[in-house]
């Protein structure tokens, strides 16, 4: 497999990885509050004050972000810069639950760290391929 079709299949594993959470909390604000992941309620342990408008909002950066994803992977364009802006997000995102994992049972700390370490890892793959293609 060459290296570019690793840095498109990374993306594209992201954009599907991310899909379910961007369209729950843009459409269904309150279930993605309570709910999430799968009836866990990772995002309301925190025990903050629920905000529609915020939540929305995040689901729809998610989402057009998403769809930035879909373009460069399928056009084979930009690839290197959308890996990187996944990286910042997954770093950052993975970053802040790491520090607030009171309130969770050890198998919800454990499943939100590993779910959230995906999209860096896979953004790190993808920068691989990226570089390790051009210099080839």
């Amino acid at each position: 497999m060459k290296r570019s079709e690793i840095t498109r299949w990374s993306l594209l594993a992201i954009a599907v990885l991310m899909a379910p959470v961007g369209l729950q909390a843009a459409f269904a604000p309150r279930s993605f509050f309570d709910d999430f992941p799968l009836g866990r309620g990772w995002i309301s342990a925190g025990h903050a004050a629920y905000d529609e408008h915020l939540v929305r909002d995040v689901g729809v950066l998610f989402l057009a972000l998403i769809v930035a994803t879909v373009w460069c992977a399928v056009r084979r364009e930009a690839m290197m810069a959308m890996a990187v802006a996944w990286l910042l997000q997954g770093v950052l995102h993975l970053g802040y639950h790491v520090g607030h994992l009171d309130g969770l049972e050890a198998v919800d700390k454990t499943a939100l760290v590993v779910s959230l370490a995906l999209v860096p890892v896979l953004a790190l793959i993808a920068i691989w391929g990226s570089i390790a293609e051009r210099g080839t």
